[in-house]
Formats: C-alpha cells, structure tokens, sequence
C-alpha cells in the first residue's frame, strides 16, 4: 500500500517541479527583455560616449593647427624669420593676402621653414577671409587679426582683436593619406578600444555630400556625430560681456590679465555652402554594429540566451519526466520480480512434491507391478525434467546477461541448429502428440555469432508453443533469407492461445506474464522471451510478434548477415 501513495507523492512533486519551471521560463522571458534592453542603452550611451570623444580628439588637433598659426606662423610672417614645422596634419600652409584693391597673392611654406612666394591655390577662391573649415579639399581657413590695446593699466589689461582689413589669412591644406591611414585609426582605437573595433564599421563622410567616403566602409550607422568645426578657444577665466562702447568700458581689477577675443564669422556662401548649412560640423562620423544593426544584435544575443535557458529547462523537465518513468519501470520491475519469485517457488514446489510423494510411495512398497513402476518412473521422469527446465532458464537468463558483451562470434550452420533445437524437444513433443513442419531454404547463408544462444532462443520459442497451444498439435519452424533487408529471418509460428494486443508490447519484459496466462493458470517464469530477445539483441539483430488471440501467435527472429 505504500509503494503507489510513494509514486503518487512523487509525481505531484515533479508536477510542481515542471509548473515552477514553466513558471521561470516566462519570468525569465520578460526580465530578459528588460536586461537586453537596459544592455542596448548602456551601449549606445559607451557609444555616444566614445563618439563625442574622437570629434573632442579632432578638434583638439584642429585647434592645435590654429594655434601654430595663430603664435609661430604669424610671428614669423610678421618677424620675416623661418617658422617651426607645421603639426602632421598639416599638408601645406599658405599666408594668403586679399587687399581691397590689387591682386591676392600667397606665400607658401616650404619644408625649410620659409614663406616664399606662390600662387593663391585655385581651390581657395573667397571675398573674404574668414575662419572656416573646407571640405573640399579639407582645409582650416584661419584670418590674421589686428590686436589693439583698448586699455592698459596697473590692474588690468584690455585688447580686441578685429580682422584685418581687406583680409589676410593663413589656409591650412590637411593632410588626407595622414588622416585615412593614421590619425582617424589612432583615434578610433584610442575613443572605442581594441574590442569595439573588432565589433563595430567606422566611417567618416562628407555632411554635403554622404555619398562621398573619406574613411572606412559605406555604412548604415546605428550612432552619428558631426565634426570638423572651427573652434577659437580663448585660455584664462572667462571673458566678461562686450562693452556698450570700448572707449569708456573700464575693467574690474579683478579681470586683471585678461585676453579678450573677438571674431567674425562671416560666412562663406559662394563656393562653401556646406560652412553655412553645417555650423556643427561639416564631416560626420558613422559607427554600425558588424552584420546586423546594434539592436538587432542584441535581439539575437538575447533570443540565444532565451534558446539556451529554454533547452536547459527543458532538459530539467526531461529529467522529471525520466525520473517518474524509471522510478515507475522500477516499481514495476519490482512487482514483477516478486510476481516471479513466487511463480518459480510455486513451480518448484509442485515437482519437487509430485516427486517426494512418489518416491516415497515406491519406497514403501505400494507400488507393484512393472507397469505401475514404468508408470511411476515416467511421471517422476516428467517431474524432474519441468524442474530441471525452470532451473535452467534461471541460469540462461543470468549467463544471457552477464555475457552478452562476450558472446563468441563464430560462423553458425542455421539449417544445422534448427534441426538441433527441434530434435533436443523432439521426445516431449512426441509424446505431446506435435506435429512440428520444418522449412528452411536452400539458399540459406551462415551468419557469424554464438550458437549456444540462437539455440536457446529456438528452444523457448518451441516452448512457448508447446505450452501455450491450447489444445492445437501444430508447429511450424521456416528460416528464409530476406535479400532485400540484408538478414537472416528464423520464424517459429503456432495455432495456440495468442496473446492479446495490450500485453504484444511487454511480453519481452523480464518477469512479465500476460493477463491470460496467468488466469489460465498456465506454468511459466516470464523470461523465456525475455531471453529470446536478448539472444536476438546480442547478434545486432530483434525480434518480431505477430499475434492474434484465439489463432496462434509468430514470432521472427531478424539475424542482420
């Protein structure tokens, strides 16, 4: 009573197992909705992040060639002494002169230092000179300013800067095979680091014109930014508002030191609309995830983690699921263990006591007579053989089992041990008054396994129909070779009993004894088809059940050549 109430409690809490894992999958479905989703803004704010930190990077080495100009080439154009070398960005430098009247003209400066005189480049065509940045090509247009001295005193000192008059600016070509091969790898790796350049296409293009690459792949970004701008930066505390009138604006004390900027920003619109249309910068920098968009990439990272934790889960089912079934198979094995145990004890009784009482009635002298003595040996005879039989498929089943992975392989004569198996039974189904009809074909090939255990194979099979015949005398044993399939088919078919169609799938049980033997208290242990099946198994082969209860059962051993 307590093994069904144990298998019961058992399957509740497997049940309750499997709802909690279902349970866990679909919380686990909405918080990985939610992670992938904090994981895709976190990254584009790391992105947006590095972004803004290569456009600060460009600009400070813009902002550093405006202050080479703005110090070192200015006073050296204004001093006629040679000037220091530009920065590496720099391709070539021009001091450009445009009068209100008269013909511009330039000076270029050479490797040695010196401004010498040259034509004004044709790219460079302006009314003005103003500070503006070029696309193309990418140049920094930076003017030279007049500095006058508004105020100059003890405590502080006031100067504006205005642009010169007519113009006169300093045009600084940029360096493009510089900027493509080093300075935009350099600061992309610096920005972004070594594992986003593995992960993500960069590519730099013109905001006038996106069609135009200046650096890396064509791209559809996931984040963008402008840059190239023209940045004056003034060093020193901030400066205060612009006077009503410089003449009479007087500085605080404690302004003292302050260098005070002031630029023009007239725009260029005749040949450099893009100066106008993109005061936040005239290139643009492009960042996109490899193969798929960056949100699409985290879609697919979080649907694998899904697939994943899924599988896993399932597999825990699975497990349950195993778990139950064993723990059923192995209560059932226990019942029919049992079942077994007494059906051999029973078996064995019956002999061993048909056998003690009539010895003992030949010992006390009742029996007289040589019919009665032929009689008594005969029914003793039949006794001891049944027992002998049960004795030995106990052992078969255990040597079947403890040898399989041993079995002998030698060539095995079929026609030959057919005709053996049926011969060791041959008195008792004489005596049973069998028919047994034997057809093997001629064009039977050997097959290669052991012998011992195809023979007791045969045997149980004849048994089987021995036993459960049900008043038919008829038997009939064929041996074919099923050219189609590459296998030997041995075949062992009755007219008895049958069996009935809820008990074909488990008759090859160990222990396991159908409904109707047992209610028709029909003598057996329940492993003699289990051992056929293990013969069977041992020569990579199986066995077949064709039955039909009231019309005789067939059984096929399929032997692979």
């Amino acid at each position: 009573m307590q093994r069904p109430f144990g298998f019961r409690s058992l399957l509740l809490l497997c049940s309750a197992l499997a709802i909690l894992l279902a349970a866990l999958a679909a919380v686990q479905y909405r918080w990985s909705t939610r992670v992938a989703a904090a994981d895709l803004q976190r990254e584009h704010e790391h992105l947006d992040a590095s972004v803004s930190l290569f456009t600060n990077s460009f600009e400070d080495a813009i902002f550093q060639t405006v202050d080479y100009i703005q110090k070192e080439a200015r006073e050296a154009v204004a001093a006629g002494r040679p000037a220091a070398a530009p920065p590496r960005i720099v391709s070539q430098l021009f001091y450009v002169d445009l009068p209100e009247k008269g013909a511009p003209s330039a000076k270029r400066l050479t490797p040695q230092g010196e401004f010498v005189p040259a034509e004004v480049p044709a790219w460079f065509q302006p009314a003005h000179c103003n500070a503006v940045t070029l696309d193309r090509p990418p140049a920094v247009v930076f003017p030279v300013f007049e500095i006058r001295t508004v105020d100059k005193s003890a405590s502080a000192t006031l100067q504006i800067l205005r642009s010169a008059r007519g113009g006169r600016c300093f045009v600084a070509l940029l360096d493009e095979p510089y900027l493509k091969t080093e300075l935009f790898p350099k600061l992309i790796q610096k920005s972004f680091g070594e594992t986003s350049v593995k992960d993500y296409d960069f590519a730099v293009v013109e905001r006038a014109h996106p069609e135009t690459q200046l650096y890396g792949p064509k791209v559809q970004p996931d984040i963008s930014k402008p840059f190239f701008t023209m940045s004056m930066r003034v060093s020193g505390p901030p400066a205060p508002p612009s006077p009503p009138s410089t003449s009479s604006w007087k500085p605080s004390k404690a302004l003292t030191g302050v260098f005070v900027q002031r630029f023009e920003y007239n725009v260029m619109t005749a040949r450099h609309p893009a100066n106008f249309l993109f005061r936040d910068g005239i290139w643009e920098l492009q960042v996109a995830h490899k193969g798929v968009p960056l949100a699409e990439a985290f879609e697919q990272t979080r649907r694998r983690n899904m697939f994943f934790s899924l599988v896993v889960e399932g597999l825990l089912i699975a497990a349950i699921v195993f778990l139950v079934v064993g723990v059923r198979r192995v209560q059932r094995l226990a019942d029919q263990k049992m079942q077994f145990v007494a059906a051999v004890s029973h078996e064995l009784r019956a002999p061993l006591s048909a056998i003690s009482m009539l010895s003992r009635n030949q010992a006390d002298g009742l029996v007289t007579g040589g019919d009665k003595v032929q009689q008594y040996g005969e029914l003793m005879h039949q006794q001891s053989r049944r027992l002998n039989e049960m004795v030995e498929q106990t052992l078969q089943y255990a040597g079947i089992h403890s040898n399989l992975g041993r079995a002998a392989k030698t060539e095995i004569d079929l026609k030959r041990l057919i005709h053996e198996a049926v011969e060791a039974r041959r008195s008792d189904l004489d005596r049973a008054g069998f028919q047994v009809e034997i057809e093997v074909a001629a064009n039977l090939p050997p097959i290669y396994g052991d012998a011992n255990l195809l023979r007791i194979a045969i045997d149980n099979l004849l048994s089987n129909a021995e036993k459960y015949s049900n008043g038919s005398r008829w038997i009939g044993v064929n041996a074919k070779h099923a050219a189609a399939e590459r296998e030997v088919q041995i075949t062992v078919e009755d007219r008895g009993t049958g069996i009935d169609a809820a008990d074909q799938s488990e008759v090859f049980e160990p222990f396991y004894r159908g409904h109707a033997a047992i209610d028709a208290q029909i003598p057996g242990s329940g492993i003699g088809l289990s051992l056929v099946r293990s013969a069977a198994e041992a020569h990579r082969g199986t066995v077949t059940l064709v039955s039909e209860p009231g019309r005789g059962s067939t059984f096929t051993l399929h032997l692979p050549l």
